[in-house]
């Protein structure tokens, strides 16, 4: 899988974590870790 596919499964997933009312902070702020990651290695 390319890493622009990571990135974008990423957001999605984060969009839908931070719409949600759940306490998510921990995996909010590693899918953000991930996605800045990837970024860097593009």
């Amino acid at each position: 899988m390319k890493p622009e596919d990571k990135i974008k499964i990423l957001e999605d997933r984060l969009q839908k974590l931070e719409n949600s009312d759940k306490d998510n902070q921990g995996v909010c702020r590693r899918i953000r870790r991930d996605i800045r990651n990837l970024k860097k290695k593009l």
